[in-house]
């Protein structure tokens, strides 16, 4: 399995910890969803996959800067 994705949004926290967002795509699968890595000072960093439907269900910033990327795709 390769996955490949595309950094839409990253986030710093005042205490050092760092997330980042990904739109990701299994080249073997074709399934697209979204990565959350965190790297937390404390644990070292973890990784979260996510289905587009339940991160977009979220709604904020992260979800927006998401449907900028998507709304780049569309040929004006």
């Amino acid at each position: 399995m390769a996955i490949v994705k595309k950094q839409f949004y990253k986030n710093h926290k005042p205490n050092g910890d760092e997330y980042l967002f990904h739109l990701a795509r299994d080249t073997d699968s074709g399934e697209v969803f979204v990565i959350r890595q965190s790297d937390y000072v404390v644990d070292g960093g973890t990784e979260k996959q996510m289905t587009l439907y339940d991160f977009l269900a979220g709604g904020g910033n992260r979800q927006n800067a998401l449907l900028q990327l998507i709304g780049t795709l569309v040929p004006e």
